[in-house]
């Protein structure tokens, strides 16, 4: 194998999306990569930042596999990078399908994934190991809002991705509509309790493998202002505080941030991470409070990047040739996003082959 030529198939690339960041990252890593991209959608715009691409069944499908062991195939693949939450799950039940062709998937173990998938026990698991975590029940119905103890509340899906139906409630009312929305909808919710400040928020990204002979870490503090990274934006109602949800679409400052970075890789070891974990948390007079955890690289991952640690090339590298980086010595300051667009005619679409 020729270490300086990776090939990389990279999963569910349509825009905004996890794998829209991974492919970024691969672009700018300091090695080079053959990037092979695939999603189920003929219009997501990750397929058309390289020549090798494919458009593939829903990753719930019976067909899904076959088709992309039959793009790894055609396409001489080393390594698989899933880009999308189901697509992460489906790949981690299936590494060994994959290992016994010799491509590595790079995904935690399946225990991990579903350790983290449950919101509400992932909490209880971390609590009973010592970590301090927003005080979180189950909605099963009005009564339950009997329990919550200080308002404003976090209610979101007991499962699920990211910043995606999570509401902020002020009141009983609220609490209720909120509660009852995403049970009409199909979702298990959670009350979670409302922590810290919007202006001590952080993600942080941690690659912790084979029991910690690779960590790395890196923090963010949030820039929580302007449409593009605040989902919800309200007072309170017996106060002038502001109270914010973050979206999905992270931006701030890269700094050491040694307390937040130590924090987060503590919770990587006791989750049993073998791959890439991150967390978004809040430093607050308690410590520092993570409140969702997601076994797999982040929407922040472009970012990283470029500021200097490419999570996905330091993972590769290491699964492939055993390469162990020290700490990245990133780079200080902030990363701003915005949207861009992207041109694409109804003939490059058609042309796309589907596997």
């Amino acid at each position: 194998m020729n270490n300086s030529d990776v090939c990389v198939l990279v999963t569910g690339v349509g825009g905004g999306s996890l794998g829209r960041e991974i492919i970024k990252a691969f672009k700018m890593a300091p090695h080079n990569y053959k990037i092979v991209a695939t999603d189920a959608s003929a219009k997501s715009v990750g397929l058309f930042e390289t020549t090798h691409r494919y458009i593939v069944p829903e990753a719930n499908s019976e067909k899904y596999l076959d088709s992309i062991q039959n793009i790894c195939s055609k396409e001489k693949v080393q390594v698989i990078v899933p880009g999308s939450e189901p697509e992460t799950e489906i790949m981690s039940k299936n590494k060994k399908l994959f290992s016994e062709k010799n491509i590595t998937v790079l995904t935690n173990p399946w225990k991990t994934i579903q350790t983290c998938k449950d919101k509400l026990n992932l909490t209880n698991f971390l609590t009973s190991k010592g970590i301090t975590c927003p005080k979180s029940i189950l909605f099963e119905n009005d009564s339950t809002i009997k329990q919550i103890e200080q308002y404003p509340v976090v209610i979101k899906p007991r499962s699920g991705a990211g910043s995606r139906n999570v509401f902020l409630a002020h009141d009983e009312i609220e609490a209720k509509f909120f509660g009852n929305y995403l049970l009409k909808h199909g979702s298990e919710a959670i009350i979670q309790e409302y922590v810290g400040d919007y202006e001590a928020e952080y993600t942080i990204g941690i690659l912790y493998a084979d029991n910690g002979k690779l960590i790395t870490s890196i923090a963010m503090k949030r820039l929580l202002e302007g449409g593009l990274s605040t989902r919800q934006i309200t007072k309170g109602q017996n106060n002038d505080k502001k109270y914010v949800i973050s979206s999905g679409i992270s931006q701030g400052e890269f700094n050491e941030f040694t307390e937040v970075r130590k924090a987060g890789e503590s919770i990587a070891k006791v989750l049993d991470a073998d791959g890439p974990i991150n967390i978004q948390c809040r430093k607050t007079k308690d410590g520092i409070l993570p409140f969702e955890i997601n076994p797999r690289f982040s929407g922040t991952t472009g970012s990283r990047s470029l500021v200097g640690c490419n999570e996905p090339d330091i993972l590769c590298r290491y699964r492939l040739f055993g390469e162990i980086p020290q700490q990245p010595n990133y780079e200080v300051g902030f990363v701003l996003r915005d949207l861009q667009e992207k041109f694409i005619t109804q003939d490059d679409i058609e042309k796309i082959p589907k596997i």
